[in-house]
């Protein structure tokens, strides 16, 4: 079974800050923290964030600027980031938005999108959105898209894709 929690309780431990306002009972500020999921003992995905809120009732963390990469092997094979996101815990899924950027390692690929879904369980990022994908002088535009998080399989909806300059 894939693992989070043990590692999130870690980091929570470590982000009490004399600067942070109190929370509601339920609620727990976050400052600068990770979290990370592991597969086997492999490191599948690790967030960090600058500032986050964990409502325990409702079982979401929300954050400012995520910074999620994923890994293969333990080398990092994507990164994506955001302005803001929230992570929901039972269901170990995502919402990421504003300015998103995909970063894939493995072939240099970026995608940007105002808007991204990730789901563990079915290890796929995706959106309604319109998304553009940057490969050497080749530019994708589409609206809606699925994907591995390191971009390899890539399915992209009403797609226009155009050369740029050298």
């Amino acid at each position: 079974m894939k693992k989070f929690i043990p590692l999130l309780l870690l980091s929570l431990a470590g982000c009490s800050d004399a600067g942070v306002r109190e929370a509601a009972p339920g609620i727990s500020l976050l400052k600068n923290f990770s979290m990370a999921e592991t597969a086997s003992g492999a490191l599948t995905w690790r967030l960090d964030a600058d500032i986050g809120r964990l409502d325990e009732k409702k079982g979401l963390i929300t954050f400012s600027a995520p910074r999620i990469k994923f890994y293969d092997q333990d080398k990092v094979s994507s990164e994506i980031t955001a302005r803001t996101g929230l992570l929901r815990m039972q269901e170990k899924s995502a919402d990421l938005s504003d300015e998103v950027e995909v970063d894939a390692k493995k072939d240099g690929m970026r995608l940007r999108t105002t808007r991204l879904y990730y789901s563990s369980a079915r290890a796929k990022i995706w959106t309604e959105e319109p998304v553009t994908i940057y490969k050497g002088r080749t530019v994708i535009n589409g609206r809606g898209f699925i994907a591995n998080p390191d971009l390899s399989e890539i399915e992209i909806q009403h797609q226009e894709t155009r050369l740029t300059g050298k």
